[in-house]
Formats: structure tokens, sequence, C-alpha cells
């Protein structure tokens, strides 16, 4: 079971998320909700929850200075607010998924199996090499014919799955094969900065030069590459 917490200083809208995650009758249980992200802050170590819900715009404290005051938090965020110009802002705190209000029901699906993944993940991993990604931030372990090759994080443009095989593309215009899927890569590099914009492809956001307008859209990346973004994960880049 994940143990949920909810902030949103609006009533009707917290009861209303709270509605929909039991009816959806998922692996999440509500634990506390809070009106004041405030009053979170003195609970949360004694909750211990797995995942916040959270609102953006709140007074006295709002929901960007809520996740600064844990810079090693432990639980999984999930952003929910009416205001899409945080969608990039909320990927750099790694927040696990952006959904608009009102909360669609399959996107708060989505969202929710998304966190189960995550969470299922970081409990039962014991790959030390992810284990010390973890604590360094610089390198990533790809399965080689000889062996393994750490490629810097920052060196990497995108990555395109290719059925069970995902290929990784750098700045040097070099491309590696990996036999890890982009599911596997996705869970990896999400809190590193790392998006999915198509299920396909697996972007780097300090890459991104340019997002184009279009049914979903499309977004061109330091190398010049454009690359289509679905419809469904166009709210990132806030422009509809």
């Amino acid at each position: 079971m994940i143990n949920a917490v909810i902030i949103d200083d609006e009533k009707a809208s917290l009861m209303a998320l709270q509605i929909k995650i039991e009816h959806l009758n998922v692996n999440v249980k509500i634990i506390k909700t809070f009106l004041l992200a405030a009053d979170c802050v003195a609970e949360i170590e004694h909750l211990a929850p797995d995942v916040v819900f959270l609102d953006i715009e709140m007074p006295v404290m709002n929901g960007f200075a809520f996740l600064n005051q844990f810079p090693n938090r432990t639980f999984e965020v999930i952003i929910t607010t009416a205001h899409d110009e945080y969608a990039i802002k909320a990927l750099r705190h790694s927040a696990v998924d952006f959904l608009l209000k009102p909360v669609i029901v399959d996107d708060l699906k989505m969202a929710i199996e998304r966190l189960c993944q995550k969470v299922e993940a970081k409990k039962q991993s014991t790959n030390t090499h992810y284990k010390k990604l973890s604590a360094q931030f610089d390198k990533i372990p790809v399965p080689s014919l000889r062996g393994i090759v750490f490629v810097p994080i920052r060196e990497i443009l995108y990555l395109t799955s290719d059925g069970n095989y995902t290929t990784i593309h750098l700045e040097n215009k070099t491309t590696l094969v990996s036999s890890r899927s982009i599911g596997d890569y996705e869970n990896l590099l999400h809190s590193m900065g790392f998006f999915r914009i198509h299920h396909t492809n697996l972007i780097n956001l300090i890459h991104i030069k340019e997002y184009l307008r279009g049914e979903g859209g499309s977004v061109i990346l330091s190398n010049g590459v454009e690359l289509d973004v679905s419809k469904r994960k166009r709210r990132i880049f806030w422009i509809f």
C-alpha cells in the first residue's frame, strides 16, 4: 500500500481528488489531508508518506516553498494545479507527474501507475550501479558487448526506443545501443531532468532549444534534431 498526503488550500478540490483516488480502487491510501502546506511540514516526518499530491498556489507557503523545506526528501510528489505555467518547474523538482485541475481521471490513473512503479523500484532495488548513480548524478551505466560504458548524463541528448532495446544519442554525434528498455531509463533518469515526450523518445530537458506548436507539437534539441511530442504530453510545455 502506498501512503499519500494531499495538500490543497481549496477544500472542494482537495475532496474531489480524494474521492477520485478512492474510486479508482488503486493501491493508494490517503492518510491525511492539509489545507495549508506549513501545517504538513510539521507532521510529515511522523506521517512518512510515500507521495504528496501537492497544489502550488497556496497562502502562507506555496507548493515549491514547501518542497524547498526538504532538500533530501524521501517522498514522491505529484503536482495538482490549475496553473499550467508551472509544468517545467515541477519536473525540475522531480515531480512524478503534473496534473491540471480539474484532474482528469485517466490522467490521474496513469500518474498513479507511474508512481507505483517508482515507489516499488525504490523499495526493491538492489542494483548497486543505480544506487551509486543516485548518489553521484553524473553518469549512467550502459551495458555493451565489451562490458559497461559509463556515460555522462549531461552529454545525453535523447533516448529512442527500439523494442526491448534503447538507442542513446550523445552530444558528440555518436550513439550507444543498450539492452535495457526505454522504460528502465525513464525510471532511472526522470529525477535527473529527463522527460518522455512520446512513447518512443525520452529527452534531456537541458538540451531543449525550441518548442513548435502542433497537435502535440515538437521540440528541437541543441543539435538541431526535431522530435514529436505526443498530444497527452504537450501540457509540460504549457502551450495549447
